[in-house]
């Protein structure tokens, strides 16, 4: 044997939920779990023993919505979330000093801005920007990163004035006099992220790897050893690649396969023109990734009246017919669909297309996938679960959003649901949990505290604690059932003889401690392949 972990307590995620004391790795993949007597009996001359003093040995936590490129360029970016800020006026100071030390001309990027958390609750302008950085393009991307915040320099290179029009499902926000203020909501915000993406990776040119390889790291210390990246451009795939030749990803990669641009329809990606995304063991692909409705100036939503009438309202990307066609074709080459729905009535056409593609191309197992499914009915779950669907959510949203949750909730009325993992979990539906990082904070266990917990961060009052899943439920969500929507569960996701040896040591067991202490648990060490990459 190559390694032994043993005097453990192992939580083996199987489906029974097994626990063992020891597990052996033999080539990178697990040779036996069981008890340490047993496993003793492996280790030899060359085998590396690793004493756990009863600390949790579980499997890798497993990201599948994750925007893992975005986050690769923060060590190089200007930090604009509150905190570390609590003003516009600290953002600015923030931009102007990496300004003094840029060459004139070099795209500034900064990223986690909310003007709901600033003092002085509105957005930054592109004139306050001009100020801050004079010689320079800025870009500021929203904590939702459906928006962005930008100066004269960097409209001006997008091709954006006064005369501008919206472009679909985009916006432009103006001023008085009609001139672009700065914001860009949307569709409209590709014009400058694309570019700046470009001017990035032209610049920093095979030390991109290093940028790349530097947030593996930072995710094997939370314990994540596997990502899917929900929205993946040629650039970015480029990205990935030239890291790939490099070897430096330690962990793997699944690519979501997305438009040209951020916001754009996947229109070659459905057609078969840019592959499938697999291109080696650490860097995979198979999935395709649709945006059904935009975040500003609202989700695509249903009001429930109480005479029953269905009133349906806010934005949406695609008519149902133009949803039905992307899919059907993306479907009809053997790639998964995952589309992201912020309301309910994103729900009803992504239910609708995914149910026509099978009625048009029947498939055993297609995996569809929707991505946050926020807000849903009861009978839309029920509906999920009847088409085979993965809802593949983010409880960090529980801890951050729940208040604004709650707020369309009552909005909408009728049987509309915030984060309903307990009901999905009771219909039979695959609930997969992720990060949706920069989003919400990348932290698994975090996650897991506010699943079970349901605490939010501005009261630290319950949201919905009627839906709050047990330790272990969450766990699944967390390995497992991730490791099903990334098409990986025949290799990772539990601790089972054969399977990839992806796991981590905990310094507590998340199932046997008090619900309130589940963040603050410890990730000890993580291993890839069996190979030990992070210790605490």
């Amino acid at each position: 044997m190559d390694l032994v972990l043993t005097g453990g307590n192992v939580l083996t995620i199987d489906n029974q939920n097994r626990r063992a004391e020891a597990v052996a790795v033999e080539k990178g993949r697990i040779a036996e779990v069981g008890a340490s007597a047993e496993i003793a009996k492996l280790v030899g001359p060359d085998t590396k023993v690793v004493h756990l003093a009863g600390r949790a040995l579980i499997p890798g936590f497993i990201d599948p919505h994750n925007h893992f490129s975005m986050t690769t360029f923060e060590p190089i970016s200007v930090d604009c979330r509150v905190p570390p800020h609590n003003s516009i006026s600290g953002i600015l100071e923030a931009i102007s000093v990496a300004a003094k030390d840029m060459p004139r001309g070099r795209w500034i990027w900064g990223w986690g801005f909310d003007m709901r958390l600033v003092k002085e609750d509105r957005r930054i302008t592109r004139w306050e920007l001009d100020e801050a950085a004079p010689g320079n393009p800025v870009c500021i991307m929203d904590l939702s990163y459906h928006a962005c915040y930008v100066n004269s320099a960097a409209l001006k290179l997008a091709g954006i004035d006064r005369n501008t029009p919206d472009p679909p499902c985009g916006w432009i926000l103006r001023d008085d006099k009609g001139e672009p203020d700065g914001t860009l909501w949307e569709n409209a915000l590709n014009s400058v992220h694309s570019p700046s993406l470009r001017a990035h990776l032209d610049q920093y040119g095979d030390d991109v790897a290093d940028l790349v390889h530097h947030n593996c790291m930072r995710h094997l210390a939370c314990g994540i050893t596997s990502v899917g990246d929900a929205l993946v451009m040629p650039e970015t795939a480029e990205m990935y690649r030239l890291t790939d030749e490099h070897k430096k990803l330690p962990i793997l990669i699944h690519q979501m396969l997305g438009g040209d641009q951020f916001f754009l329809p996947p229109h070659r990606v459905s057609r078969g023109e840019t592959g499938d995304g697999n291109v080696s063991d650490r860097l995979r692909g198979g999935t395709m990734k649709i945006f059904m409705d935009p975040e500003y100036p609202s989700p695509a939503m249903i009001c429930y009246h109480s005479d029953g009438r269905e009133e349906r309202y806010g934005e949406r990307y695609y008519t149902q017919e133009e949803v039905d066609a992307l899919v059907l074709a993306a479907h009809k080459r053997g790639l998964q669909v995952a589309i992201h729905c912020l309301g309910p009535w994103g729900v009803e056409l992504a239910l609708n297309a995914f149910e026509n593609a099978q009625k048009q191309h029947p498939l055993p197992e297609p995996r569809f996938r929707i991505e946050h499914f926020w807000l849903p009915t009861l009978s839309q779950i029920k509906r999920a679960k009847s088409l085979g669907i993965i809802a593949s959510v983010q409880p960090p949203f529980i801890f951050n959003y729940a208040d604004i949750e709650e707020e369309r909730a009552k909005e909408m009325g009728g049987d509309t649901r915030v984060e309903p993992f307990k009901s999905m979990l009771s219909e039979g539906l695959v609930v997969a949990a992720s990060s949706d990082c920069p989003c919400s904070p990348l932290e698994p266990l975090l996650g897991l505290y506010a699943m079970v917990t349901r605490r939010k961060r501005s009261d630290g009052l319950q949201a919905a604690p009627e839906e709050a899943v047990t330790p272990m439920e969450g766990l699944r969500m967390y390995t497992v059932n991730a490791a099903y929507a990334m098409l990986r569960d025949g290799e990772v996701g539990s601790l089972e003889k054969g399977k990839r040896a992806d796991m981590i040591v905990l310094s507590h067991d998340p199932t046997a401690v008090d619900p309130e202490f589940i963040r603050d648990i410890a990730v000890e060490q993580s291993y890839v392949d069996g190979q030990l990459l992070y210790q605490r």
